[in-house]
């Protein structure tokens, strides 16, 4: 492990920043926001010690060899040393950096306090950026098809037809929405962003179908946002979207609404389709996330390369199912940002 170097406590400039925003309650939020930090490898780490205290979980907290679990009583935060998955609220989530031990501490990177689990600890200090019109992006078209199921269904059909019906929802609720495609036509990625960012939109969110080819074993559902600045993509997609961009892009202001965004859509998609696997809140530098300037999430709502998840899929009924999760958790992020939110 490289050499950890122990700074001074102190109040991390995102704590700041928030504080100087907000003033009153934030400003002791703050003052409570004091963090040991632990230089490792080129990065700054923070004392899940200092991390419990701040957002106020239990002080007994839980070490069972390289897993640990932090409790209050409207939270449960999951990880393990060593390892990006960890789980908050049973949501499944990747982190930017594995969790460390270092001279007896664990430690979390600043990073990953800060850009993943701080929008979904404290939404209301999320910046407040009000959602009056959605853009829904629904995948591939036209002579792009987009991944083939087992059954040769077409992924462009279906996440089209998944678009209609969130669009339906959110309509219904009040919600104006856009769409980057309403047929079987390409729209190309750049044109994708560049709508987005020319519409008015205030949010954008990508509807894709999955696919394992040849793998026939994976399944569920998986939500991306933006990989912020600096730091490596999820898995194996920090090779094929993400090698050798590490510079700040567009979508990289919106960090932090990125992460709620796409943690509400993936925690209403698991709560309300019990039979579906989490496979996590991810990160990714697909385009369409990466070039739009406004909060920006792409879903993948389910592997057509799986024969049982393909039949699923394939059926109205459980599209409808997934269209209200996905609408729903929009909803949510549109309520958090609205002035009055909590």
């Amino acid at each position: 492990m490289p050499r950890a170097t122990f700074a001074r406590r102190r109040a991390a400039p995102w704590i700041l920043a928030l504080a100087m925003a907000g003033g009153g309650c934030g400003a002791l939020r703050a003052a409570e926001g004091s963090f040991n930090t632990v230089r490792v490898g080129g990065r700054n780490y923070v004392n899940v010690a200092d991390l419990a205290r701040f957002y106020r979980f239990d002080r007994n907290w839980k070490q069972t060899g390289l897993d640990v679990t932090l409790r209050s009583k409207w939270r449960v935060f999951r990880f393990r040393v060593n390892n990006r998955e960890c789980f908050v609220n049973n949501v499944r989530i990747w982190l930017n950096d594995a969790p460390l031990m270092a001279r007896n501490s664990l430690l979390i990177s600043e990073v990953d306090v800060e850009k993943t689990l701080d929008p979904i600890l404290r939404p209301w200090a999320v910046r407040k950026l009000p959602v009056r019109t959605v853009m829904l992006d629904p995948g591939h078209g036209g002579e792009d098809q987009g991944t083939t199921g087992t059954r040769r269904s077409f992924e462009k059909y279906y996440a089209l037809d998944l678009a209609a019906r969130v669009e339906r929802l959110l309509r219904a609720a009040g919600v104006r929405t856009l769409m980057t495609r309403r047929r079987d036509a390409y729209v190309s990625l750049e044109d994708r962003a560049d709508m987005a960012n020319s519409s008015g939109a205030d949010l954008f969110v990508s509807l894709h179908l999955n696919s394992a080819k040849p793998a026939r074993g994976p399944r569920g559902i998986e939500t991306y946002c933006l990989t912020p600045a600096g730091l490596s993509s999820t898995g194996a997609l920090s090779r094929r979207f993400g090698l050798g961009r590490f510079a700040e892009e567009p979508g990289n202001r919106n960090d932090r609404n990125n992460m709620l965004l796409a943690f509400l859509i993936q925690q209403r998609a698991t709560e309300r389709i019990r039979e579906v696997e989490d496979r996590g809140v991810k990160r990714a530098r697909f385009h369409v996330i990466r070039a739009t300037r406004i909060p920006a999430v792409l879903v993948e709502g389910g592997f057509l390369s799986n024969p049982e998840e393909e039949k699923r899929l394939l059926t109205a009924d459980y599209r409808q199912r997934l269209a209200a999760a996905i609408a729903d958790g929009i909803l949510r992020y549109a309520r958090a940002m609205k002035p009055s939110a909590p």
